[in-house]
């Protein structure tokens, strides 16, 4: 072992802790009115910092900006609690931070830039959970308009219903109530407001008719584990009886949404919603933290149909947060399992713990 290798093996200890974030900001005219629907409050910021500086840290707050490098560089934190979903409308946005803290040589918090940039577009994560063995709902893809001359033949099956989204977005962002289509037209509506709106691909998913479950989970590799898990409901079913977990209930979510925790669960469906999330959770070789949704499908098979490996941590609204604390955690125990899951993986210790 030569001396470069030798001194990586020397637990180096951790004082500052940066936190870096996007912060939602009103849009301009002609922009989605959920252009900023993936960003952080400020209030999120200060209470991820609050539990931070529990534990005895320093921290520092950096918003992605034309600063941020400069700010880096001068003012350098010893780690990166990273929450940034990034800037413009790429499907690379999410992996901007992780880059650039690689190419500083700063230790930080999540999954890496090439786990980022798969996870946020919908269609290469099913290709990769599909050929790894995890369930997901079939899907199709439309790059442009010529596309869909290709859709009649999603509806031969009567019945068969499919959900238009965004490629690559979270936070249900471009998945309203009418983005469920019966019928090439809808569908075709569908995806042309998608090319308009969000200038980007669209896919079809098969919509999944039984029970919406998301699981956290926090680890590395074998050691990744379920921490807890929720089943979404609608407080007010509607008559016929679809639920789409869409942007209009999440804005309005203690309203329109019953969360559940794990004791609302069959024990059996509980155990493979574990098995599925840390299933997906390795094949796509995330890190520290995520939170996989899945659906049911007719024959009762949970499938995967999305995964946040930035998942939002405000303590009042985010989903993984309120997933921990039905489970029986608490927001504080939350941060303190993603930065031991971080400092683990990179071999840190807190100077002065």
């Amino acid at each position: 072992m030569d001396d470069k290798e030798s001194s990586q093996e020397v637990p180096l200890p951790v004082r500052v802790i940066g936190i870096i974030f996007n912060l939602r900001k009103p849009t301009s005219e002609g922009d989605p009115d959920d252009l900023y629907e993936e960003y952080d409050s400020q209030s999120t910021v200060d209470a991820l910092a609050s539990e931070i500086e529990s534990f005895g840290f320093k921290t520092t707050l950096f918003e992605q900006n034309e600063e941020l490098f400069r700010k880096l560089t001068t003012n350098r934190p010893d780690f990166v609690f990273n929450i940034a979903e990034g800037t413009g409308v790429g499907r690379g946005r999410e992996s901007q931070i992780p880059c650039l803290l690689e190419s500083l040589g700063i230790p930080y918090s999540g999954s890496d830039p090439v786990s980022l940039g798969i996870s946020l577009d919908k269609y290469l994560t099913n290709l990769v959970l599909k050929h790894e063995g995890v369930p997901v709902p079939s899907v199709a893809l439309f790059r442009d308009e010529a596309d869909l001359d290709k859709a009649d033949h999603l509806f031969q099956r009567d019945g068969q219903i499919y959900i238009a989204k965004p490629r690559w977005e979270g936070s249900s962002k471009g998945v309203f109530k009418d983005s469920l289509c019966r019928n090439t037209e809808e569908l075709r509506k569908n995806v042309l407001r998608i090319f308009e709106r969000y200038k980007q691909p669209a896919v079809a998913e098969a919509f999944l008719p039984g029970v919406e479950i998301t699981v956290g989970v926090i680890g590395n590799g074998s050691d990744a584990r379920a921490i807890g898990m929720m089943k979404i409901t609608e407080r007010k079913p509607s008559n016929d009886g679809i639920f789409l977990y869409s942007l209009e209930h999440k804005r309005d979510w203690q309203e329109k949404i019953l969360y559940e925790g794990p004791e609302a669960i069959d024990e059996n469906v509980r155990k493979q919603a574990a098995s599925v999330a840390i299933d997906a959770f390795r094949a796509l070789e995330l890190r520290d933290v995520a939170r996989i949704d899945m659906r049911m499908d007719e024959s009762g098979i949970l499938r995967v149909i999305d995964i946040n490996p930035l998942p939002g941590l405000s303590p009042y609204y985010s989903d993984l947060p309120i997933l921990y604390s039905l489970s029986g955690g608490n927001y504080h125990d939350l941060v303190s399992k993603i930065l031991e899951a971080a400092f683990k993986r990179y071999r840190l210790f807190h100077e002065g713990a």
